[in-house]
């Protein structure tokens, strides 16, 4: 394991040397203190990847604690402690972004267990704002080249007819053709920047580094009109692997997120139409897990459609943090379907490499 750095507030001190020794077992370099108080003054010096907080403490409680870690540092993930538990308490909990509610005692196994769990939820969420970033950059430069190779294409077409009318010992001829070859050299910049879908940097100055236009280009193509579709339905993986097919789409299915992953290690996917609401690992997980796996690999993040029998408008916003294109409504009509996914094709390709 690394050395990720863990904070332990709880007024039991106990509770402090017990946690700590168990933690420290899995070389996590960890701090106590005793308050409410202390954890905020730390929180203010230094962050943490984890912190593991008592609700019942003198002066500020450990809600009031969690309310201000998620401002002072948003990517440290919480996990409150309790001596009892009650489901408004763990309600109240979740809802103030905490990622886990345990209550005491907690055995060493348990709490190890859930405090892994906890960090590697917290690693799959950086990933996922990672993509949100890198997606948002290639949607600017996709503008941008865009805009650029207009008046760049009427540059290269003027100078293509001037010299057209110029003899080739004409004392403009030359020069003519030296802005041709720069404004060839711009296009081929401009097309990279419409390729990029990762971030890949290299030194410019001992201070500052730019981004690799030629180290993006390396990142693998998905393959055309592949499609995965995950549900653990297996009524509806059916219908739409069979719908799809007939459309001229090369579908597989899977019945868990859990396959999901083994099977895009054999295939680069174009699409996939994944359920949030599935028993194991849910839509969220899978598609987060996807994703790193396809960045760690250096493959194009495939056009992700979720489907859900809840409100798409409730879950959509959580879908795109995580890197989906879309979410449909359960039950959809196949033509809709259809519609989408075409849709996701044309985005996919909008950043393909050539």
């Amino acid at each position: 394991m690394g050395k990720e750095s863990i904070l332990i507030v709880d007024d039991d001190i106990q509770v402090l040397s017990s946690y700590k020794r168990g933690l420290e077992e899995d070389n996590y370099n960890i701090t106590t203190v005793k308050s409410g108080e202390e954890a905020l003054k730390l929180l203010k010096e230094q962050n943490y990847n984890l912190i593991l907080l008592d609700i019942v403490m003198e002066g500020i409680n450990g809600l009031e604690v969690l309310e201000e870690v998620k401002t002072l540092s948003p990517e440290t993930v919480v996990i409150l402690i309790s001596g009892y538990g009650t489901i408004e308490t763990t309600i109240e909990a979740l809802r103030k972004d905490a990622i886990d509610y345990i209550v005491k005692p907690c055995d060493k196994g348990e709490l190890k267990f859930r405090v892994k769990k906890a960090l590697e939820r917290q690693q799959l969420g950086i990933k996922a704002k990672e993509s949100e970033i890198h997606q948002k950059i290639s949607e600017t430069l996709g503008a941008v080249a865009h805009e650029l190779n207009s008046p760049l294409t009427a540059l290269i077409g003027n100078i293509d007819m001037l010299t057209m009318d110029l003899p080739i010992d004409h004392p403009m001829f030359e020069k003519l053709l030296d802005i041709t070859i720069s404004a060839e050299k711009m296009a081929i910049i401009i097309n990279k920047m419409k390729e990029i879908r990762g971030i890949e940097t290299k030194q410019y100055t001992k201070d500052s580094k730019i981004i690799d236009i030629q180290k993006i280009a390396e990142f693998k193509k998905p393959e055309e009109k592949t499609v995965l579709v995950v549900d653990d339905e297996k009524v509806i993986t059916s219908m739409v692997s069979n719908f799809l097919t007939k459309n001229g789409y090369d579908v597989d299915t899977a019945e868990s997120g859990i396959k999901a992953l083994k099977m895009i290690k054999n295939k680069n996917y174009s699409i996939v139409i994944l359920d949030v609401c599935m028993s194991q690992m849910d839509g969220y997980e899978t598609l987060q897990k996807m994703n790193q796996f396809y960045t760690e690999k250096q493959i194009q993040i495939p056009s992700t459609i979720m489907i859900t029998g809840y409100n798409v408008e409730d879950i959509l916003q959580k879908c795109k943090e995580i890197g989906a294109y879309t979410a449909l409504h359960k039950p959809f009509k196949l033509s809709v379907l259809l519609e989408t996914v075409k849709h996701a094709e044309k985005f996919m390709r909008k950043y393909q490499l050539s």
